[in-house]
């Protein structure tokens, strides 16, 4: 099982922000921290609706020393942040069982901390001022809480593309190799490059486009060990072989069974040249599908040096090429075997 910790600038900028909000409000009344850093959260980039609505909550129950309860509105506006983070850069939005226990974990912080930062607030008072050690106490129940944030952003499960890319790589041969290691990397990095607030769906079809192309691969690879060219100079030695033995054959049912046995050899060729030619359409489709990922990549690349009105516009333009590719993806049939040469010239 693969357990990935994902977004690990937003887990920083969160800290960051219940740190300082748990500081400027302890500064003043300690027992104001949480709802300083619910409100700190607030000021985190994307939609504020939710997170301004917890933290009134958390503001009314840290007026009344409710401490689990504004602990456990905190842990709502932690995990309205991240749910809202995620919307913007396409990622998937933490469960609503993580949003539990991180609101349960936060309340736990909050409770723990009713007892023990007031020996802080106190301790440190001799050392600086009153407002300082409140506010360094209100601090570090923000930085506490932010803590309790680690299950949103806990992925399990492996990425489906780097996973096909792992089950891969090992039965390919150079040449597919790098063509698959090319389309995982330019995957990863559209990935990477995609703009705070893009369609959520681009991120979708990336990670579609890159499967269809480890698909390509892995299908290349197949109708390559199929056909290798050891075989086809194998069966020609035999039906040149077979039809030397016929012409000298003085038995005329012997004659006949050599001549059958060539025949049955060159309809072995033949299938031999179709999956070939099959192999040989799908690499050029993976050449094809590498180079549209690329292509991606750079786009959203000059993205991000556009202005809003025209970014918006690259990326919707982005997205349509890319569900057009895709559709194709799922419609196009020419990997079949081709048929043989001699139907092509019947027109059956």
């Amino acid at each position: 099982m693969d357990v990935r910790f994902e977004e690990h600038s937003h887990f920083q900028r969160a800290a960051l922000a219940a740190a300082a909000g748990g500081a400027l409000a302890g500064a003043a009344f300690w027992p104001a921290a949480a709802a300083g850093s619910a409100f700190a959260l607030v000021l985190l980039p994307g939609s504020r609706r939710r997170r301004v609505a917890a933290a009134l909550l958390c503001a009314a129950a840290a007026a009344f020393s409710l401490w689990a309860l504004s602990g456990a509105l905190l842990g709502v506006a932690l995990a309205a942040a991240r749910a809202d983070a995620a919307q913007e850069s396409g990622a998937a939005r933490p469960s609503l069982a993580a949003a539990a226990l991180v609101a349960a974990l936060c309340a736990g912080a909050a409770a723990l901390a009713a007892f023990t930062l007031p020996f802080l607030s106190a301790a440190l008072a001799g050392l600086v001022p009153a407002p300082i050690a409140t506010g360094v106490a209100g601090a570090s129940f923000g930085l506490w809480a932010a803590l309790t944030a680690v299950p949103l952003h806990i992925a399990v499960g492996a990425d489906p593309v780097e996973s096909r890319l792992a089950a891969l790589r090992a039965s390919l041969a150079p040449e597919l190799r790098t063509l698959a290691d090319r389309a995982a990397a330019a995957r990863r990095g559209a990935a990477g490059e995609l703009p705070k607030g893009a369609r959520a769906d681009l991120r979708d079809l990336l990670d579609s486009l890159a499967l269809a192309a480890l698909d390509l691969a892995g299908r290349a690879a197949d109708l390559g060990r199929a056909a290798p060219p050891s075989l086809e100079e194998d069966l020609k030695v035999r039906a040149l072989h077979l039809s030397k033995s016929a012409t000298q054959a003085e038995d005329r049912p012997a004659q006949q069974s050599y001549l059958r046995a060539a025949e049955a050899l060159e309809g072995q060729l033949e299938h031999l040249r179709r999956v070939r030619r099959a192999r040989e359409r799908a690499v050029a489709r993976l050449h094809e599908e590498v180079a549209n990922l690329e292509r991606a990549r750079f786009a959203l690349t000059l993205a991000h040096g556009a202005d809003r009105d025209r970014g918006a516009a690259e990326l919707d333009l982005l997205h349509d090429r890319l569900q057009h590719r895709a559709v194709a993806c799922e419609v196009e049939d020419d990997l079949a075997l081709p048929r043989p040469l001699e139907d092509d010239r019947l027109g059956t």
